[in-house]
């Protein structure tokens, strides 16, 4: 072999890399720290996510991918440099790249995105939309004509589409992901308990007892933050269903969305996913609870699948393999030269 391939799933919150053959090789927080002066990054991934909110004077740290798109340009493609450097060393064949997109992003949004993994080092770059990628990485054959149904929550919106023969007959997206699940949680202690927390803080409160749906049996931890009176320490005690109610509007819209995709399916299709089961993906799918709402709110079986937050990325390796099948509907890898990047 004379190059790499790699499977890129270049999410808001995660990094995910995978190699055919080898699978997953590379799972790093999309993060970084750099220098408010040089804008240099200093670190990348895990050590810049964990420096979030303890940084130092002139360091700042910042997700360089907003909802699955580019929000700074130069420090996405340094981040990128440093991961792709990472996986493939010191081999000297620039490497293809499949990468993953918002289903519903535009073309200047895949332009860039284009853009800047060419210049952080691949030689060419096809893209594919995350929930097709998901699909594949569920173990889906492209091949089947049958319709499923896959809705992937990741960190910053959800998409949800039905794959039919390799490609989306039908798609939507909805600007919610874990992030905000994380926002809202932050907003809800401090307007009911005059709580401040950080976003780390909040990330535990929704792994720990976060959920969907109310927990069999209540669950409470301990909050500590400042006080948003008289800004001193303070520590809270909080349960599990009312975390489970701020994270509820959320949720909601996320299923209506779903709801009203199936108005515009064809019957046919429609029997296809009545038949089989509804595949929950992302990292968000882990929330407890989310595969019993959705499942109730659709009426349809809704299965988590095997490592949710890998899938896409294990897809997007899978479609590398599948680029004859892909490029029937116009999947097809772009060079410098497409891009126009000096």
């Amino acid at each position: 072999m004379f190059g790499y391939d790699l499977g890129l799933d270049l999410g808001t919150s995660n990094v995910v890399i995978s190699v055919p053959s080898k699978g997953v090789v590379l799972n790093e927080p999309s993060y970084v720290a750099y220098d408010t002066e040089t804008e240099k990054i200093l670190y990348a991934g895990r050590r810049a996510y964990y420096l979030q909110g303890r940084e130092p004077k002139g360091v700042a740290v910042v997700q360089p991918v907003s909802r699955g798109v580019i929000s700074n340009y130069a420090l996405t493609q340094q981040m990128l440099r440093f991961f792709i450097n990472r996986v493939i060393k010191k081999n000297i064949f620039r490497p293809r790249v499949v990468a993953s997109v918002p289903a519903l992003a535009t073309d200047v949004e895949k332009r860039t995105i284009v853009s800047v993994i060419i210049s952080a080092g691949a030689r060419s770059v096809c893209l594919v939309e995350a929930p097709l990628c998901a699909a594949f990485g569920s173990g889906i054959d492209p091949l089947q004509p049958n319709g499923v149904f896959v809705i992937d929550i990741g960190a910053g919106s959800a998409d949800m589409a039905v794959v039919s023969q390799g490609s989306m007959n039908q798609t939507e997206s909805v600007k919610i992901g874990g992030n905000d699940f994380d926002r809202e949680i932050v907003k809800f202690l401090k307007e009911k308990h005059d709580l401040l927390i950080g976003i780390r803080t909040a990330e535990d409160i929704k792994k720990l007892i976060g959920g969907a749906v109310p927990r069999e049996e209540e669950v409470t931890m301990t909050a500590k933050g400042r006080s948003s009176e008289d800004a001193m320490p303070k520590t809270v005690d909080i349960t599990s269903n009312e975390i489970c109610h701020c994270l509820k509007p959320l949720i909601n819209e996320i299923t209506s969305v779903a709801k009203a995709m199936f108005e515009r399916t064809s019957p046919q299709l429609v029997a296809d996913i009545v038949s089989g089961e509804v595949l929950l993906t992302g990292g968000s799918a882990e929330l407890y609870g989310l595969d019993k709402l959705l499942s109730e709110a659709l009426s349809l079986s809704v299965r988590v699948v095997s490592q949710p937050a890998l899938c896409v990325s294990k897809g997007a390796c899978t479609a590398l393999s599948k680029m004859h099948i892909l490029d029937n509907y116009g999947y097809q890898f772009k060079t410098k030269e497409d891009v126009r990047i000096r």
